[in-house]
C-alpha cells in the first residue's frame, strides 16, 4: 500500500506542473486554452483584439491575450530562429571549408605515397 502523503505530493507536482504550462504557454498566438476550450477573437470596448479562451474566467487558468502582444512574441520568435539559422549556416559553411582544406592535403599526402 503507499503512503497516502506520497499520492498527495504526486497530485500537487501534477498541479504545479500544469500551472507551469499554462504559465509557459501564455506566449504567442495560443492555438487552445490549457482548459482544452478553442479559442475565439474578441474586440474590446476600445476596440483592442483580444485571444481569448471560449469558456473564460478570471482565474488565472484561461487565456485572454491582446492579439498585438502575441503577434509582436510570434514575431520575436520567428527573428530568434531567423537569426539562430544564420549562425548555424555560418557555422557549417566554416567547416565545410576547414574540410575542404583538409580533403586537400589528404590528397597531396596520397599522391606523395604512389
Amino acid at each position: 500500500m503507499t503512503d497516502p502523503c506520497y499520492s498527495e505530493m504526486k497530485q500537487h507536482k501534477r498541479e504545479c506542473d500544469w500551472l507551469y504550462a499554462v504559465a509557459d504557454a501564455n506566449h504567442g498566438i495560443p492555438n487552445k486554452c490549457a482548459c482544452g476550450q478553442s479559442i475565439v477573437v474578441e474586440t474590446s470596448e476600445q476596440g483592442r483584439r483580444y485571444y481569448v479562451c471560449k469558456v473564460f474566467e478570471d482565474d488565472g487558468s484561461h487565456f485572454r491575450i491582446c492579439c498585438l502582444q502575441a503577434l509582436e512574441d510570434e514575431v520575436n520568435d520567428l527573428k530568434k530562429d531567423a537569426r539562430d539559422k544564420v549562425q548555424t549556416r555560418l557555422k557549417l559553411q566554416l567547416k565545410i571549408q576547414q574540410m575542404s582544406k583538409e580533403i586537400e592535403e589528404l590528397k597531396k599526402l596520397v599522391k606523395g605515397f604512389s
